[in-house]
C-alpha cells in the first residue's frame, strides 16, 4: 500500500486528571503547540494531523491546531480513539501512521523516525517504542501499517483496544510480528509525560531549562539535565501509571 507517512496526534480538552492540559503553556507556547513543533522536524513524515473527539468542549484544542498552517485536524467519536486514528487515516490517505498522543510534549523526533525505520526494515505492521524499559514514559511512539489499524477497527470490539488503538495488535491477534524498539539504560522509571499537576510542574520547569538555549532539545539533553537534578524526578514519581493490558 502506496501513500504518505502521517503523523496522528491524539488530543482532547476533557482530560480527567488535568483539564485542558493540551492548552497550558511550555515556554510561553501552548503543550500542543510544543508537541507538533517536535513531531514536525521527524524525518520521513510528510504530514501532521490532529485527532480530537467531537464536541465544543474540544475547540480549544481546534484552536490550537489551527495556529499551525497545513496541520491537518479531524474529529470522532468521544469515546473511541481507535475510530479517530482511522479517520485521520482515511483523511490524508495514510500508508503508516506515526501515533503520538499530546501528553507527550517531550517527544524526540529521533526517536520517532528510529521507530518508522525499524518497521520499514523488519517488514512487521506495528514497530513502537518499548513499552516496559527503555524510553522514559512521555517519549512512547509507534509507527503502525494503515492496512493493520483497519483489521483491528473492523475485528476489535474490545473497549480497551478501541481506547488504545494497537492493543489489538500488540497482542498478536492481527496475526503478524510486533517490533520493539528498547534502550539502555533503561529510563523507563522515569515519568516525563503529562497527566497530572505535578507531571505539568516536571515537564515545564524542563522547558524552562532547556529551550531557550537549545529549542530542539532532544532526550539526550533531557538526560543529562535529570542525571545532574535526580531530585527533579521526586516530584512526580507518586503518580501511578496505569499498567498494559496483553
Amino acid at each position: 500500500m502506496s501513500g504518505p507517512i502521517v503523523a496522528v496526534i491524539q488530543a482532547r480538552a476533557t482530560s480527567t486528571r488535568l483539564p485542558g492540559k493540551v492548552c497550558l503553556p511550555l515556554a510561553g507556547e501552548p503543550l500542543l503547540s510544543r508537541v507538533i513543533e517536535r513531531v514536525a522536524r521527524t524525518d520521513r513524515v510528510d504530514e501532521i494531523c490532529v485527532a480530537i473527539p467531537q464536541g465544543v468542549a474540544q475547540n480549544p484544542v481546534a484552536d490550537v491546531a489551527a495556529l499551525h498552517p497545513g496541520v491537518r485536524l479531524v474529529r470522532g467519536p468521544e469515546d473511541d480513539v481507535l475510530a479517530r486514528t482511522i479517520l485521520a487515516a482515511e483523511a490524508t490517505r495514510a500508508s503508516v501512521v506515526l501515533r503520538v498522543t499530546s501528553d507527550c510534549p517531550l517527544y524526540d523526533p529521533a526517536i520517532g523516525a528510529s521507530v518508522l525505520e525499524m518497521r520499514e526494515q523488519l517488514g512487521v505492521s506495528l514497530a513502537s517504542t518499548a513499552l516496559e524499559s527503555g524510553f522514559p514514559i512521555g517519549l512512547d511512539v509507534e509507527a503502525v501499517a494503515a492496512d493493520a489499524l483497519l483489521r483491528a477497527h473492523r475485528e476489535s470490539r474490545d473497549p480497551y483496544d478501541r481506547e488504545h488503538v494497537t492493543a489489538w495488535l500488540w497482542r498478536g491477534s492481527g496475526r503478524g510480528p510486533v517490533a520493539f524498539l528498547d534502550r539502555t539504560p533503561d529510563r523507563r522509571a522515569w515519568r516525563l509525560a503529562v497527566d497530572t499537576a505535578d507531571d505539568y510542574r516536571l515537564v515545564s520547569a524542563l522547558y524552562d531549562a532547556l529551550y531557550e538555549q537549545q529549542p530542539e532539545f532532544d532526550f539526550g539533553a533531557i538526560e543529562c539535565w535529570l542525571s545532574a537534578h535526580p531530585e527533579w524526578l521526586g516530584w512526580n514519581e507518586h503518580v501511578p501509571q496505569t499498567p498494559y493490558q496483553w
